[in-house]
């Protein structure tokens, strides 16, 4: 009775051990997972506190870049920035014409100026224009072309020279006038090129009737045409 009371006694111990143990054991392994747990998050806060751009906040938005600047490259390849070449400037002689009155005969006389201009058809012409509405320089020869006259345009294209005229070309004078006015224009025009057709505008509208008397103008008009139709020498 004695002994089995002593065998019953180790045996109630031993599981009291085995009990204690496991409880030890488990709250170990939860002791170590809360700890684990804790680190895990402790070290994600950390990286989102680190890195905000990991944060899913609802207000996140993406970075814009600064608009360009005047030192910035991209700038640089604007075409307002770009300027052109200046156009080289060179010297030739034109030849202006004026009206001649000898011994009651009208006639178109021609003088060679020098212009200073763009190496261009165009500012060439236009250059000689500006000086054949300024009048002549020799007392011997008169322009026909009324003071006050400019020119509204001029161009030079494959087809010939386009010219539009202010409205003074257009007032006073009689038939003789008329005509040597036109011729100083298709002539001045043709200086470059003898053969070119001449379209002569006034105001914007091709010239179809010059003065009061009716002076028909045929469109484009060259020197030959000129010569054919009006009697000037």
């Amino acid at each position: 009775m004695k002994e089995q009371n002593q065998t019953r006694n180790i045996s109630v111990g031993i599981v009291a051990s085995v009990c204690a143990l496991a409880v030890a054991v488990g709250g170990g392994i939860a002791l170590w997972t809360n700890l684990k747990s804790t680190t895990t998050k402790t070290s994600d806060n950390s990286q989102n506190l680190t890195n905000p751009s990991t944060q899913n906040s609802p207000n996140q938005t993406l970075p814009v870049p600064p608009p360009a600047t005047i030192d910035s490259p991209d700038s640089q390849l604007s075409p307002f920035s770009i300027q052109p070449e200046p156009k080289a400037v060179t010297e030739k002689t034109v030849e202006l014409y004026w009206v001649k009155d000898s011994a009651g005969e009208i006639g178109l006389v021609s003088s060679g100026v020098k212009i200073k201009a763009a190496n261009e058809p165009e500012a060439i012409l236009t250059a000689a224009f500006d000086r054949l509405l300024s009048g002549p320089e020799n007392t011997d020869v008169v322009s026909a072309i009324p003071e006050g006259t400019k020119i509204q345009a001029l161009t030079v294209e494959n087809n010939g020279v386009y010219i539009d005229l202010s409205e003074e070309f257009t007032s006073g004078g009689g038939s003789a006038s008329m005509m040597g006015r036109l011729g100083q224009v298709i002539y001045t025009a043709s200086s470059l090129e003898p053969d070119v057709k001449v379209w002569i505008f006034v105001g914007g509208k091709p010239l179809e009737m010059l003065g009061g008397e009716g002076l028909e103008v045929s469109q484009p008009i060259t020197r030959q045409n000129f010569q054919q139709e009006f009697q000037l020498n």
